[in-house]
C-alpha cells in the first residue's frame, strides 16, 4: 500500500508539473499578445501623431513642445472678455499668443500653468526678445467663473493676462476643434465640483492658427526659447 501511495504522489506531482508548464506557457502567450498589441498602438500613434519640426539651428530630438506641420485653423466663435466686452477668436490675430483652458477653482495645474506662462514672459522680456506673446486664458467652467472673477484671479499671475469664457456651446466649438478635452463633475452636497481639462499649451500664430504646443510637464524656459525657435522658423505665422 505504501508502493501505491509512493506511486499517487509521484503522478500528483509530474500532473502538478505538467498544469503547472501549461500555466506558464499560457502566460508566457498572453503577455507576448500583450507586448505585440501594445507595440502596434504605439507605431499607430506615432505615424499619426503630428511630428515636432525642427527650428532654425534647434535640434527636434530636444524639443519639447510639437509644432504643427500645416497650421490648423480655428472655428469662429464668440465668447466674453473679462472686461466683459464681447471677444471673438478674430482677436488671436496679429499677434503671437500662448492659449490656455482651465477655471479659476483649479487646485493645482491653473496655478502651475499659469505660474509658469508668467515667467516665460518675463524671461522674454529679461532676453530683450523681438516678440513677446500675449497669453489669452479660456474658462471652461462660465456658471462659476464671471468676468470679474477671471480677471481678479488671472492679476495674480500677470496684469496682462487676457481671460475669457462664454456659452458652453461656443467653449465646446472651440475646445472641440483644438484638442482640448475637458468634463464637469457631479455637484457635491454644498454645491462645488471638480473639473478635469486638458493642461496643453497652444501657440497660436499671427494668422490666428494653431502653430504649436506643449504638453505638461511645461518650463518657462521651454516656453521662451521654443517660442523664439518656432518664430523664426515661421515669421509671419
Amino acid at each position: 500500500m505504501y508502493l501505491v501511495y509512493q506511486a499517487r504522489q509521484v503522478m500528483k506531482a509530474a500532473g502538478n508539473g505538467i498544469m503547472d508548464d501549461m500555466m506558464a506557457r499560457q502566460k508566457f502567450r498572453l503577455f507576448a499578445l500583450v507586448a505585440v498589441v501594445a507595440a502596434v498602438i504605439a507605431g499607430v500613434v506615432t505615424a499619426f501623431w503630428p511630428q515636432a519640426e525642427t527650428g532654425s539651428g534647434a535640434d527636434s530630438g530636444d524639443a519639447v513642445g510639437t509644432v504643427l506641420p500645416e497650421a490648423r485653423e480655428l472655428p469662429s466663435v464668440t465668447l466674453t472678455n473679462d472686461e466683459g466686452e464681447r471677444w471673438t477668436n478674430a482677436a488671436l490675430e496679429g499677434e503671437w499668443q500662448y492659449l490656455f483652458f482651465g477655471f479659476t477653482n483649479c487646485p493645482d495645474v491653473c496655478p502651475l500653468t499659469l505660474a509658469t506662462l508668467a515667467g516665460a514672459l518675463d524671461r522674454l522680456d529679461e532676453s530683450d526678445a523681438e516678440v513677446i506673446p500675449e497669453v489669452v486664458f479660456v474658462s471652461v467652467d462660465p456658471q462659476r467663473d464671471k468676468p470679474a472673477a477671471i480677471k481678479t484671479y488671472l492679476e495674480h499671475f500677470h496684469d496682462d493676462f487676457i481671460g475669457v469664457t462664454g456659452e458652453r456651446a461656443a467653449i465646446d466649438r472651440l475646445t472641440g476643434a483644438l484638442g482640448i478635452s475637458y468634463k464637469l463633475h457631479e455637484p457635491d452636497s454644498n454645491g462645488d465640483y471638480a473639473v478635469d481639462h486638458s493642461a496643453a499649451i497652444l501657440l497660436i500664430d499671427p494668422r490666428g492658427r494653431l502653430r504649436a504646443l506643449w504638453q505638461p510637464p511645461h518650463g518657462r524656459d521651454v516656453l521662451a526659447d521654443e517660442f523664439r525657435q518656432i518664430r523664426q522658423q515661421f515669421p509671419t505665422g
